[in-house]
């Protein structure tokens, strides 16, 4: 257990430390070589392999079941999510994160990837997700942010909990879960790296929005989507995920890669495509073989719009007028989703064969 942590950014005091652990964020210039050591999955990154996992949570769970923490004084993070809270709630207090071991890993994927995670940590992920929204928009200390988390990590892990919000938001999950497997929403495996979900009409009549929605990094849980990224990658984590929607004009389409591709996940199926272009967790995009496929796409294409191709990526942006981690949509002129007159029997054998 590390007595001490401190926020980057925070006005309250940076404790003095003899070794510092630098978690989930990349480390300042106060970090030495050989005596502080960086927990982190963020790229690039000088994490110990013998630790290396696909969270920073998970990294710190390996370093605190293989050492002593004795002489490690203080852990420092520069952000606010839930990887973030749940890496430094690990090293500050270990031997209740270990308790909970599966279920604080697992919300913290939901956090950085939208993974699936189970009961336990849906509760964690949505409650933590909303009290750091509270939190920040009262423009709250970051240092307080985190002791606010940590106390209510402490009854979230019991499952306890008074927030509408948290049953709302698990509420909507279950809710999309079951339009998949009632076949509301139409679920295909087309092979091991590519699977096609499909939208019907009657849901995008219903609501568009709800149709068209790519929820921000480490968002709530809302019912505002008709199909959730933590339902898809309940059973398709590691594919290519094409979301097609069936309109009166047409098709709309989005390419979805693993929500994980942004970090340093040596656990997880490295998509290709993704180049790091020396910044922090950005990447520039090029796959010859999808390339194809969009050409031959765009040749095809009957109605106005573009199948647009991202070229820059990072946790926060992808194509204009969408959001990470979809690669490709077609869109408008201006950049909005616009209806393809391509068939998505068409689209699925063109998209699906680049991945083979």
């Amino acid at each position: 257990m590390i007595p001490h942590f401190y926020i980057l950014g925070s006005k309250t005091e940076r404790p003095v430390s003899r070794r510092t652990i630098f978690t989930d964020g990349a480390p300042d210039a106060t970090f030495r070589p050989g005596i502080d050591v960086e927990l982190s999955h963020w790229i690039p990154n000088t994490t110990p392999d013998v630790y290396a996992a696909d969270t920073s949570t998970e990294i710190c769970m390996n370093f605190i079941s293989q050492n002593d923490t004795d002489g490690w004084d203080l852990a420092i993070n520069n952000h606010v999510d839930v990887d973030g809270v749940l890496a430094v709630f690990t090293l500050v207090h270990s031997k209740q994160a270990m308790l909970h071991r599966e279920t604080i890993i697992q919300a913290a994927e939901m956090g950085d990837f939208s993974n699936w995670g189970n009961h336990a940590a849906q509760i964690l992920y949505q409650g933590l997700t909303v009290l750091m929204d509270d939190l920040k928009a009262k423009k709250t200390d970051t240092q307080h942010v985190y002791e606010a988390c940590f106390k209510q990590t402490f009854s979230l892990l019991e499952g306890r909990t008074d927030d509408v919000r948290v049953v709302q938001g698990m509420e909507a999950l279950q809710q999309s879960v079951n339009r998949v497997e009632s076949g509301g929403i139409l679920r295909r495996e087309v092979h091991a790296r590519f699977a096609h979900y499909h939208i019907p009409s009657t849901l995008v009549k219903a609501s568009l929005a709800k149709t068209l929605k790519i929820p921000a990094f480490n968002e709530e849980i809302k019912d505002d989507m008709w199909l959730h990224p933590q339902v898809r990658n309940r059973l398709d984590k590691e594919k290519i995920q094409l979301v097609s929607a069936e309109a009166e004009q047409g098709w709309y389409y989005d390419v979805w890669y693993p929500g994980y591709m942004w970090a340093d996940t040596p656990h997880s199926w490295r998509a290709p495509g993704f180049i790091f272009n020396g910044s922090t967790n950005g990447y520039m995009y090029g796959y010859e073989p999808l390339e194809a496929a969009v050409r031959t796409l765009q040749k095809l294409e009957t109605a106005n719009g573009t199948w647009m191709l991202a070229h820059e990526l990072s946790p926060f942006s992808s194509i204009s007028g969408r959001n990470f981690p979809v690669v490709l949509s077609f869109l408008s002129e201006n950049n909005q989703p616009a209806a393809s007159e391509l068939p998505p029997e068409r689209v699925v054998l063109i998209l699906a064969s680049a991945f083979e």
